[in-house]
């Protein structure tokens, strides 16, 4: 990179990709993982869909349009059981990406 493109186009460069690498992530965490497993009782035991941050997760996001709250938890939630929550709530993709 640097000597072929530059600091600031290699920097560019790494941004995009991490950001693609984040959207395909979320991605198959919430619609291979979450949508497709959402039955399973490993998949839900291991997201914590019973512990009080998750019932609350789930209770914000549930919710119609968009909310400071909800935009808190999809950018600020850990990313795992937060893809895998929505998936297993079958929520729409795009919204939450």
């Amino acid at each position: 990179g640097r000597e072929t493109m530059g600091l600031t186009y290699s920097i560019l460069y790494a941004i995009v990709i991490s950001l693609l690498l984040k959207l395909f992530a979320t991605f198959l965490q919430q619609k291979m993982i979450g949508g497709l497993l959402q039955s399973s009782a490993g998949i839900r035991q291991m997201v914590g869909i019973n512990t009080p941050l998750i019932r609350a997760f789930k209770l914000i996001l549930a919710e119609k349009g968009i909310s400071a709250a909800k935009v808190s938890i999809l950018c600020g939630g850990p990313d795992w059981p937060t893809s895998v929550l929505c998936g297993i709530m079958d929520l729409s993709l795009w919204p939450v990406l």
